[in-house]
């Protein structure tokens, strides 16, 4: 009477990391893409942000900020918001401001982090645009 081993080969063995290993490839594939979707959103909210405190700054001085990084009481007054994101993946500046009309920008910092959002853009109309980091138009994607 032969007995039969206990346990496993080392095919199967084999066979059971390799799909581990699939898998594994996809979940990562799907964390960064939220990751990137998160720092996007992270650069939308600042741009936003920034929007609506350079309204207030027009209701209060009659003109829109050039600056960013102001604290209150400020000489020359600025915007109380900050140039970096959160986490520091998007630079915010005010690309052009005046009596009338401003523009917001939000670059990207780190060159090949994201090369499909690169750059998101908003003025005093509530127009955004955005793009790649080949200077393509991305806004439908990012936005």
């Amino acid at each position: 009477m032969a007995k039969t081993a206990a346990g496993f080969t080392l095919i199967e063995l084999m066979i059971a990391v390799a799909i581990v290993a699939i898998a594994m490839s996809f979940a990562a594939a799907s964390y960064r893409g939220y990751v990137r979707r998160s720092e996007r959103i992270e650069a939308v909210q600042a741009l936003l942000a920034a929007a609506a405190e350079q309204e207030k700054f027009h209701l209060a001085h009659g003109r829109y900020s050039d600056r960013l990084d102001a604290h209150p009481g400020a000489a020359p007054p600025g915007l109380p918001v900050a140039s970096l994101t959160p986490r520091g993946r998007y630079r915010l500046v005010v690309a052009d401001a005046d009596v009338i009309a401003y523009r917001l920008d939000a670059t990207l910092v780190e060159v090949h982090a994201d090369t499909h959002c690169a750059r998101f853009t908003i003025d005093e109309s509530g127009r955004r645009a955005a793009q790649d980091s080949a200077g393509r138009d991305s806004t439908a994607r990012c936005w």
